[in-house]
């Protein structure tokens, strides 16, 4: 894998598991509230745009979405 694709990663991943349990960026939004983020849609969205985001914006995003696994390549 480049740097390139490694940073990627993480936003497609997020986005990749909403779109399997059919999650719109609103439900993210709420799911993410007990885990101490108040965002609304559009700073979601600025986050996934730049997908400069902490490990643990990834892992409260992984626990939102009930991801026990993540699997970095099949």
């Amino acid at each position: 894998m480049t740097t390139e694709e490694i940073e990627k990663l993480p936003k497609n991943y997020i986005r990749a598991e909403m779109k399997r349990r059919d999650i719109t960026v609103k439900d993210i939004v709420e799911l993410l509230k007990p885990y101490g983020e108040n965002l609304n849609v559009q700073s979601f969205n600025n986050k996934m745009t730049r997908g400069n985001f902490s490990a643990v914006f990834f892992f409260k995003c992984m626990c939102a979405l009930d991801l026990n696994v993540v699997r970095l390549k099949d």
